[in-house]
C-alpha cells in the first residue's frame, strides 16, 4: 500500500498550495437585496437641504470671527491690528501668536498641485514675511518699530493661514481655488 503513494516531485511552498485552494462562494447573491435597497432609498422624497446650508455657512462665519483679527483702517490702507503697547509683555504676545501661527502653516498640508493662482499667493506671501523678518533682524530697531512689525507679521501670517485653511476647505468640498486671487498690501 505505501507503494501506491505519488510523492511530488518538489515541495510546494505555502503561497502555492493556498492558491491552489478552492474559492469560497457566497450562498446566494447579495446584489439583488442591495439593488433594491438602494433604489428604495433613492425614491424616497429628500427634505430642503437649505439648513445644512446656512449651518455650514454660520459655522463658517464663526470660524473667521474667531480666526481673523480686529482691524482697523480704510479698504485702502493697510490694515493694523488694533492698539498695542510697544511694551515687553504685547511684544512677547505677538511673538508667541507668531510662534503659534507659524506651526499652524507648517501643519497645514501643502499641495503644489492646487491653482497656480493660489501658488503664486503663497510665494507672495512668503516673500513679504521674509521683508519682514530681515528688517526685524535689524540691529537697533526701535522698541515702536520693532512692535509695528511684529503686529504686521502676525497680520500676514493670519492671513496667509486663512489662505492655506481655505484651499483645504474648498480641496475636501472636491474643487481647488480657482479664478483671480488678488493680493493687497
Amino acid at each position: 500500500m505505501p507503494d501506491d503513494i505519488r510523492q511530488p516531485e518538489r515541495e510546494l511552498t505555502v503561497a502555492e498550495a493556498l492558491s491552489r485552494l478552492p474559492l469560497e462562494a457566497p450562498d446566494r447573491s447579495a446584489w439583488p437585496l442591495l439593488a433594491e435597497r438602494i433604489h428604495a432609498t433613492s425614491d424616497r422624497p429628500r427634505g430642503p437641504r437649505w439648513p445644512f446650508a446656512i449651518a455650514a455657512a454660520a459655522a463658517a462665519v464663526l470660524a473667521l470671527a474667531l480666526v481673523l483679527p480686529l482691524r482697523s483702517g480704510a479698504p485702502g490702507e493697510p490694515a493694523t491690528v488694533l492698539p498695542l503697547q510697544p511694551d515687553a509683555a504685547g511684544l512677547q504676545a505677538l511673538m508667541d501668536e507668531s510662534a503659534k501661527l507659524e506651526s499652524l502653516l507648517a501643519s497645514l498640508s501643502r499641495s503644489e498641485t492646487g491653482s497656480a493662482n493660489a501658488l503664486l499667493l503663497g510665494l507672495a506671501f512668503e516673500d513679504r514675511l521674509r521683508e519682514l523678518d530681515a528688517a526685524l533682524a535689524e540691529p537697533d530697531l526701535p522698541a515702536g518699530r520693532q512692535a509695528l512689525l511684529w503686529q504686521a507679521r502676525v497680520g500676514l501670517l493670519r492671513d496667509y493661514a486663512g489662505l492655506r485653511g481655505t484651499e483645504q476647505w474648498v480641496a475636501v468640498q472636491g474643487g481647488q481655488l480657482d479664478g483671480a486671487l488678488v493680493a493687497t498690501y
